[in-house]
This record gives structure tokens, sequence and C-alpha cells, in this order.
């Protein structure tokens, strides 16, 4: 799709590209992007000191499509990697993009018509994930999440605030930020960027964003491609995992400074346990320990206890120590785990057939 682009911008559309140790997943990616019916764009592709071949499949993009600019630097994570690349974005819209993931061959046309007829700030839109060991895709519709956790309709109304999911804010929306288009005039003027940390770093950006947008519009439409696989950033048993409490800090610091803790503390309190124990789950077990201790020095005793419980994975009732069946998630693979009697059992999960 071409267009008359006239804005103090120089493209219609800034993607952003972390990119570390990829190589066998970015040129799926970056084909969806070169593919796109909408050809107004600039790729801006910062490579996190990558020591795979990720940086020359990089250079033969950026040789063969101008549109195409890498950044390197040593290895700081993907928060560091993205304010890096916002502070050169020259889109009128920003989208963010993950290397092992892709786009639909019309998202950047669809959020282009969305984002002229409603002159939104963020974008919100569905997308589907990819299990990479099952080989198996399910759709992500935020209409329907929205109705599930917030009994809130985005089919009578196209748009969502900040004082409509209030309760959930911080710890039931999603912090992906690739679920989401952005106004770069906005990011600019709430001075939007990520923590540098290497882990959970978009959360602090994704809720900089919900507190200050005055409304979020929803496009019903699958846009994006997650791929959800063993050893992504988000699936990696590592001490970054600390990361954690660095990136809280910087939320109840943003919090205080802006005026917003006391009217969300109850909020953030909810966040700070559920996002402990989603970490937990990924530090190394001769880290336990440390990182149990570190909790808290964050939480009260009663906010610890149902962190404790959370990670523990107790059972609601005596009923289910007797017989269930539950999802387990861990590391990128699904799979079914049956208790009986108190003995778990783990079956082996689905994984695609590979064609010879």
């Amino acid at each position: 799709m071409q267009l008359n682009h006239t804005t103090d911008f120089g493209k219609a559309f800034s993607i952003i590209v972390p990119v570390y140790n990829v190589e066998e997943y970015i040129k799926e990616c970056f084909d969806s992007i070169i593919n796109q019916t909408f050809s107004d764009f600039e790729v801006i592709c910062i490579n996190d000191g990558s020591t795979d071949g990720s940086l020359s499949i990089l250079e033969e993009y950026a040789a063969s499509d101008n549109r195409f600019k890498i950044i390197s630097q040593q290895n700081q994570g993907q928060g560091i990697a993205r304010n890096k690349a916002l502070e050169i974005a020259r889109g009128e819209y920003i989208v963010f993009v993950d290397p092992d993931d892709w786009i639909e061959t019309n998202t950047l046309e669809e959020l282009y018509k969305f984002f002229q007829q409603t002159n939104a700030e963020v974008i919100e839109f569905n997308y589907r994930k990819y299990n990479d060991y099952s080989g198996e895709f399910q759709n992500k519709s935020h209409r329907a999440f929205m109705m599930s956790k917030f009994k809130y309709d985005l089919l009578a109304k196209s748009y969502y605030t900040l004082r409509e999911v209030k309760k959930g804010c911080f710890s039931r929306l999603t912090a992906a930020v690739w679920t989401r288009a952005y106004s770069k005039k906005f990011l600019d003027r709430i001075n939007a960027e990520f923590a540098p940390t290497k882990h959970g770093e978009d959360h602090f950006f994704t809720q900089v964003v919900v507190l200050n947008a005055s409304k979020i519009f929803y496009l019903d439409k699958y846009l994006y491609n997650y791929r959800w696989r063993r050893g992504s950033a988000v699936n990696s048993i590592s001490n970054d995992n600390f990361g954690v409490f660095k990136n809280i800090e910087y939320l109840k610091n943003y919090l205080i400074k802006n005026d917003f803790y006391n009217e969300l503390e109850e909020e953030f309190r909810s966040y700070l346990v559920r996002i402990m124990a989603y970490h937990y789950k990924y530090i190394p077990s001769n880290s336990i320990d440390k990182y149990l201790s570190k909790c808290q020095e964050y939480l009260t005793p009663k906010e610890y206890k149902k962190m404790l419980k959370r990670v523990t994975n107790r059972y609601n009732s005596i009923f289910e120590l007797i017989f269930s069946l539950k999802n387990d998630d861990q590391l990128g693979i699904k799979r079914k785990i049956i208790t009986i009697f108190g003995i778990k059992i783990k079956l082996k999960p689905k994984q695609k057939k590979v064609e010879v």
C-alpha cells in the first residue's frame, strides 16, 4: 500500500526489533516485515551482543533494503536496546516485534488505517500464540480477555481506560509491548521508557503507557504471531530474574512522583505478590533462598504467605490431593499433570511432527 504521508516524521512506522542469538528464527521475522502490504516504514534492529550468526543475517537484510538500520551494543538486555531504538525512531507510530515472532502481511496497513480513523495514542490488537514444541496455534482475543477479567465489552465500546480497569491494571493487563502500537508523540510526551534490566523490563513501559493513555483503542484483528519456545528470554532460568526488584523500584518511584501511588497502592501491592511469584519459577535452585529473602524485604508477612502459596502450587481442596488434572506451562513446554493420592504424574507433552 502506497500513501502520501506528510507529517513531521520521516516514516509512518518505526518497527523496533531487539536481537540476541536468534539466527534460527530471525529470517521468518524479517520476511514478514518485508512482505507488508504497507511499505512506509523503517526497521530499527538493535544487536544486543549476539554471539551466533544473527548479526550477519541483519547485515544481509540491511544491504538489500535501506529501510533496515542496525545498532550494535554489548549484551545489556532488551530494555536498553529498545530505549536506544526509541531515541532514533523517525516513525509517526511505533511497533515492537520480537525477533523470534512474526507479523501478518496486513499488520501495518490495518494499524495505519485505524490510527487515521481514531487519532489514537495506543491501539491494542489480538495475537496468536504459537507453541514451537507442539506446533499448535492458540488465538488470544483481547476482547475475550477483557470480558473474562473485567466484564468489559469492547464491542460496545471500542476502547478502555485506566479508570475502567483499575482493579488489576498492573497484574492482569498484558505486559507484552508487541500487543499494542503507539503514537510516537504520545510516547515522547509521557517520556515512556523501558527499565534497564534483562527480565520484565517491558512491565514498566506498559504500565506507564496504561497510566497515561486517555484511551486505549481496540482493533479486533489478529495481527501478531507470538512464538512460545524453550530458550527464549521469558523461558530461561537465570539470576537475571533478580531484576524484578529493580523493576519494582522503578514502578513505585514513578507512581509516587506522578501522584498515582495513593490511588493505586492496593493494586501495586497485589502486583508485587504476583510478579515475585512469577519470577520465582525461573530462579536457579542455588539462588532460591536468596530470592525468597529478598522478597521478604518488599512484602508484608501476609503478602509473603500469599506469594509462597502461589509458588508452591498448593491444592485448593483435599479432593484435589486425591485426584486432579491440571495444565502446566514451563520453559515453553505445555503438558498435563495428573495427581493421584498426592503423587504427581507429568504426561509427555505433545510434540509437533517433523516432516522428512
